[in-house]
């Protein structure tokens, strides 16, 4: 399971549902990590897609995934889009994950600071209009 952090307040800008994607957000919410994997060669995909990249099956499956990672890289946003205007500047990180994807998404809690190569886990960030990824130091630095 992952972390869920409430906020209070809406977002400016949600990510778009579809079809496919609901699956990963409505999880997202309840606390669940998980992408698409392929059923035919077992390829991970992220974001979720409804076909392998590396074989072309149409054959997938959605997969829970561990939520431990690695700090690639981090930067913050001082001059955001006039929608993000009062909630900039913005922290957001790269994250190798451990189940060998890689990801952007927000930094938070003690995560704006940490150096490259910190262990970090991902969290969902619950606001009033809708989920999205964020990550922080892990809890348990042993993990």
């Amino acid at each position: 399971m992952i972390a869920v952090i409430e906020f209070a307040g809406k977002l400016p800008r949600l990510p778009r549902y579809s079809q496919l994607t609901r699956w990963f957000w409505q999880g997202l919410d309840e606390g669940l990590f998980q992408t698409t994997r392929c059923a035919d060669c077992g390829r991970l995909s992220f974001p979720p897609r409804p076909d392998c990249p590396d074989c072309l099956s149409e054959q997938t499956e959605w997969q829970i995934l561990p939520t431990g990672g690695t700090l690639y890289a981090r930067t913050r946003i001082h001059v955001v889009p006039e929608a993000f205007i009062d909630v900039g500047p913005l922290d957001v990180g790269v994250i190798d994950l451990d189940a060998g994807l890689r990801l952007l998404c927000w930094l938070v809690e003690n995560a704006q600071t940490a150096p490259l190569d910190s262990r970090l886990e991902l969290v969902a960030l619950r606001h009033a209009n809708g989920t999205v990824i964020g990550a922080r130091r892990m809890v348990n630095e042993n993990a």
